[in-house]
């Protein structure tokens, strides 16, 4: 089965590079400089997120996760991506002997496991703000942070066996991605469907009141407000992701077309993308982010 996952995967890439070798080395680059912003962005964005003070300790934890799932994503993911292209690019004859079936696999395995787990973490990140909202009080004594952790450490295997039926079903691992995809994109609307609902409702009766807050709701509103900010983590992820879901459900009639090998590659670009946009979104919406990230610039690069 992984043999067969390999070659499959080595015969679509060796045409992509036969037939349009300048499209690939195009996107060798950019892979390349991308890798490198997801790794300086995530890298900043782990390092602020632990320092504010005023991120609820829960929502840390989980945008942590996935700033790690980013971070992994351009240390590993892009670069191996860039990698396997030019290798193939030059030496596309003793590519099978090289690759196969151990490198190809282990790469697909990590790219399908950090790609599932950002998806997983975004998925989580929803919830929990809906919870947020719906809960209130009751929130702190649900949400504990060993609660917290367990449920990290469950995504994260989670996203290792998604990764593994996917390798084992060579045929079929379209089909898992586009389960896995379809999944938390309609958990994730639905979730901030709601978020965006009760955000809208509260922001009325704060104008209603002519914006005078007791202390219990002025923590709520709070919340709220940073609830709303996680909705831009959300558009930029779905606006990286559902082009390879369209992509995978369109292209499994005729996988090995042309047109569905460049379309496959560029939408799994859009995906790996998102890792160097996360970390911008951080440092927009949030000002103690972009505060600690100026200022660790600043210690680092003293001319700036």
């Amino acid at each position: 089965m992984v043999d067969a996952f390999c070659i499959r995967k080595l015969e679509a890439s060796s045409k992509l590079v036969q037939f349009n070798g300048p499209f690939v080395i195009a996107f060798c680059v950019m892979n390349l400089l991308f890798s490198f912003l997801a790794i300086l962005g995530n890298v900043l964005s782990i390092h602020a997120l632990w320092k504010a003070s005023s991120i609820p300790a829960t929502l840390k934890k989980l945008f942590s996760s996935l700033a790690v799932s980013d971070l992994a994503v351009g240390v590993f993911a892009q670069l191996a991506f860039a990698v396997i292209n030019a290798l193939v690019l030059k030496e596309p004859a003793a590519s099978e002997s090289f690759f196969c079936p151990t490198f190809l696999t282990a790469y697909y395995f990590c790219l399908f496991l950090l790609a599932c787990a950002s998806f997983l973490n975004v998925t989580a990140i929803a919830v929990d703000r809906l919870l947020v909202i719906f809960l209130h009080l009751r929130y702190q004594e649900l949400m504990t942070p060993t609660r917290v952790v367990v449920g990290l450490i469950s995504l994260w295997l989670t996203s290792g066996v998604f990764a593994s039926v996917f390798i084992l079903l060579p045929s079929r691992n379209n089909y898992v991605s586009v389960v896995a995809e379809l999944s938390g994109v309609l958990v994730t609307t639905v979730a901030y469907i709601y978020v965006y609902k009760a955000v809208r409702y509260h922001q009325n009766q704060i104008q209603n009141q002519n914006g005078a807050l007791p202390d219990q709701a002025m923590e709520v509103h709070r919340e709220q407000k940073s609830s709303f900010n996680v909705l831009f983590i959300y558009v930029v992820f779905l606006v990286c992701n559902l082009p390879n879901l369209f992509c995978a459900l369109l292209g499994e009639a005729d996988r090995f077309r042309m047109s569905s090998l460049v379309a496959n590659h560029v939408t799994v670009f859009l995906v790996l993308l998102n890792s160097s946009l996360n970390p911008i979104i951080y440092c927009w919406r949030y000002r103690e982010i972009r505060e600690i990230v100026r200022s660790t610039v600043k210690k680092a690069c003293p001319f700036t």
